[in-house]
């Protein structure tokens, strides 16, 4: 019974201790070697909870920007041997990033953002072999080592924008067997950068920028003087960039027509063909010289006119009697009608006051009533004070009983 018990604690702590590979990661055997491969899965950081057990390690075509100091260390990762971070944001890297990498041989860093790296960065990878630096932007280097190292045998450059070679830049590596500084902007190049490496056995420097003067010629000579494995820019024939383009020039044999071509036939008369003289119609004169421009400027007018028109009749109702005058008429005529009313009851007034034995006042009379009004219209406005035979009248109203203060 113990015994069993003994056995399942032991399951459960291995299974508690058991660590499985991330899903951004395929974790495979690769060569005898642990390997994690966390391609375009868009990472920020190295620590993706992969084993700390794992020796190959790719973190190509993701997003890390930074490479900050012990990182690798910290997150347990000292048993890497090859490390790919290439095609990724990085610009800046820590002086001891790489710190607890001390089995690391192979590191890929290329295309990447680096402008400038310190030359004693790799100084906590002792046993670093090959270094791929491609791709970056290290258009300047001073006159420094550019990257001390004892160990250091590969190191790519390619493609890094660089525009001259210092004499210091590979003092540090002494056992330095293959470079590639190869489409660079490098115009000029001197043998003292090359001297103190004394173990290289390759050189890439293809470049269409080299110019084959008589001092690169002789720097080239001095290459193949040392053995080193280098094919010369120098030549007799085509450049690289020049092979497309050139052509090489091979003598024909003359062909006898008569023995390719039908020859029996009539030569061949060809008729010139005459434009016709005719004169041309309005509308094709028109469709010849109208130009866009003409159409464009014509439709400008148009749409001005007709917006000239529009404007003028809507001003027009707006300002038309519907809004201003017949409302003006109007008061005008109500006003009217307000006075002939009160010319009206003045009048009767009157008459009474003067004939107060008249039923229906006459005509109206001559003198101006009270209150100032003209008497212009008073036979259309008093049509009731005049007497039409044959017609039965109604009496008016007792005015009697109005008195007037005179």
């Amino acid at each position: 019974m113990a015994l069993r018990f003994f056995i399942f604690i032991a399951f459960c702590i291995s299974f508690v201790l058991s660590e499985f590979c991330p899903k951004q990661c395929d974790c495979d055997m690769s060569n005898g070697l642990n390997r994690a491969i966390c391609v375009d899965q868009n990472i920020i950081d190295i620590n993706v909870g992969v084993s700390k057990a794992v020796q190959v390690y790719s973190l190509k075509h993701n997003v890390i920007s930074e490479l900050d100091n012990f990182c690798f260390k910290e997150s347990g990762y000292t048993a890497l041997k090859l490390l790919d971070i290439s095609y990724n944001l990085i610009f800046w890297i820590g002086l001891h990033a790489f710190s607890g990498l001390e089995k690391l041989i192979y590191l890929n860093l290329s295309n990447n953002r680096l402008r400038y790296i310190p030359s004693d960065l790799f100084w906590d990878t002792p046993q670093l072999e090959h270094l791929d630096l491609s791709s970056n932007v290290f258009e300047s280097l001073k006159n420094e080592p550019f990257i001390m190292h004892t160990k250091l045998q590969i190191l790519n450059l390619n493609n890094c924008r660089i525009r001259s070679l210092p004499e210091r830049l590979f003092t540090r590596l002494p056992n330095l067997k293959k470079l590639d500084i190869s489409e660079n902007y490098v115009v000029i190049l001197s043998e003292n950068v090359l001297k103190p490496l004394n173990k290289l056995e390759r050189l890439e420097m293809w470049s269409a920028y080299w110019q084959c003067s008589p001092d690169f010629i002789a720097i080239e000579t001095w290459i193949k003087s040392k053995g080193i494995n280098y094919q010369n820019q120098c030549t007799k024939g085509p450049k690289r960039s020049e092979k497309i383009i050139s052509t090489v020039s091979l003598e024909k044999a003359p062909v006898d027509l008569s023995t390719v071509w039908n020859t029996t036939v009539n030569k061949n008369e060809t008729t010139k063909v005459t434009e016709s003289k005719r004169p041309l119609t309005p509308l094709e004169k028109f469709d010849r010289e109208f130009s866009a421009i003409q159409a464009l400027v014509m439709g400008l007018e148009m749409g001005l006119a007709i917006g000239i028109v529009g404007t003028y009749v809507w001003l027009r109702r707006f300002f038309s009697c519907a809004r201003f005058s017949c409302r003006a008429n109007v008061r005008r005529r109500t006003r009217r009608l307000q006075r002939s009313d009160a010319e009206m009851r003045a009048n009767l007034l009157w008459s009474t006051i003067i004939n107060p034995d008249v039923e229906t006042p006459p005509t109206a009379p001559n003198r101006r009533p009270p209150g100032g009004v003209s008497n212009t219209t008073d036979g259309a406005r008093h049509a009731d004070a005049i007497r039409v035979p044959n017609r039965s009248e109604t009496p008016p109203p007792p005015y009697n009983e109005c008195c007037i203060n005179i």
